[in-house]
């Protein structure tokens, strides 16, 4: 392990806002650019094969699929009926085929999401501290952290499904209770109260995974450490959701307008690799240093507390003995 000798990079000042955040993140990028570059072109080229091969699955049986639903615009009911089930063998062949596929690609695609999550966020926060640790010791720490974020996802999604009952379960009892009046301002706060939330689980649900990396913690005690850190900043992390959200979205738009001048599939296809898969692996990497940054920049505001808290007596010299 190598460390840099620059003062700037050891200290970071006061506590950093949103777009100081995003500075000291690109100077940890650039400080982490030998490890993180051959990180980030592995990445794209991993998930650019992953979108060829769904595209070469998945389009025979989909086309299939797609000329009997045509034909029979009620297969699924019929199907779902068991009405027959000789003659739609076929479209059950397909529907096999393609959940088989799809299961595979989704599985191929967590496990290199969670490599490069591990490889970003443990790599960059040596960097963010003005250390530099080579391929060897990366591997290591992926090594070591690979099970704490499977598990801290695990309850996470838990989580999540259990609020989706609860605003589930919530609109239906507003439909039935409230009347036409009420229930259309009840619907609206409810609707505002998922998109904020959902913008806040967003930063929980990283802030745990950033911790589950970097502390020995994982599963529910991550997700209350990440709650504690951001103890505060609950605003600020949301506000970083969101702007993240607002590049992700007008880097589809640019690839839906890139995409649109071109007429065929693999033309099309050609020209979303390099830019929905590049931009995409571009900015889960920018995303998951700010969140490591934020980390540091969080726990280092919990230390001075936890400092300026402790009492030290002062002894004077004629009462030592």
């Amino acid at each position: 392990m190598e460390y840099e000798n620059s003062n700037s990079d050891l200290t970071h000042g006061p506590r950093l806002r949103i777009f100081g955040i995003l500075r000291e993140s690109i100077k940890t990028i650039k400080r982490n650019a030998k490890l993180l570059a051959p990180v980030l072109v592995l990445a794209f080229l991993l998930f650019s094969h992953l979108k060829i091969a769904q595209t070469k699955l998945l389009e025979p049986a989909a086309n299939d699929l797609s000329l009997q639903l045509a034909k029979n615009p009620n297969l699924f009911q019929s199907i779902g009926n068991n009405l027959n089930q000789a003659d739609y063998s076929s479209a059950i062949s397909d529907i096999r085929e393609i959940l088989f596929d799809k299961f595979f690609i989704m599985t191929f695609s967590s496990i290199i999401s969670l490599l490069f999550l591990i490889a970003t966020v443990s790599s960059s926060s040596e960097a963010y501290v003005a250390k530099v640790i080579d391929i060897k010791e990366m591997i290591m720490k992926i090594k070591q952290s690979w099970k704490k974020p499977i598990l801290t996802i695990f309850f996470m999604i838990i989580i999540t499904l259990g609020l989706i009952f609860v605003l589930t379960f919530s609109f239906g009892v507003i439909s039935i209770v409230a009347t036409d009046s009420l229930a259309y301002m009840l619907y609206g706060v409810l609707s505002i109260s998922i998109v904020v939330l959902g913008f806040y689980g967003c930063a929980i649900w990283i802030m745990s995974l950033v911790v589950s990396i970097l502390e020995d913690v994982s599963g529910l005690y991550a997700i209350n450490r990440a709650l504690e850190v951001m103890k505060g900043k609950k605003v600020q992390a949301s506000l970083i959701i969101v702007l993240f959200a607002i590049m992700y979205g007008f880097s589809h738009l640019l690839t839906d307008a890139v995409s649109s001048y071109t007429l065929y599939k693999w033309s099309r296809l050609a020209v979303s690799i390099p830019f929905a898969t590049g931009l995409d692996c571009a900015l889960k990497l920018l995303l998951y240093v700010v969140f490591t940054v934020f980390y540091h920049e969080l726990k280092e505001r919990c230390i001075e507390k936890e400092t300026k808290g402790l009492y030290v007596p002062i002894v004077n010299a004629g009462d030592q003995v």
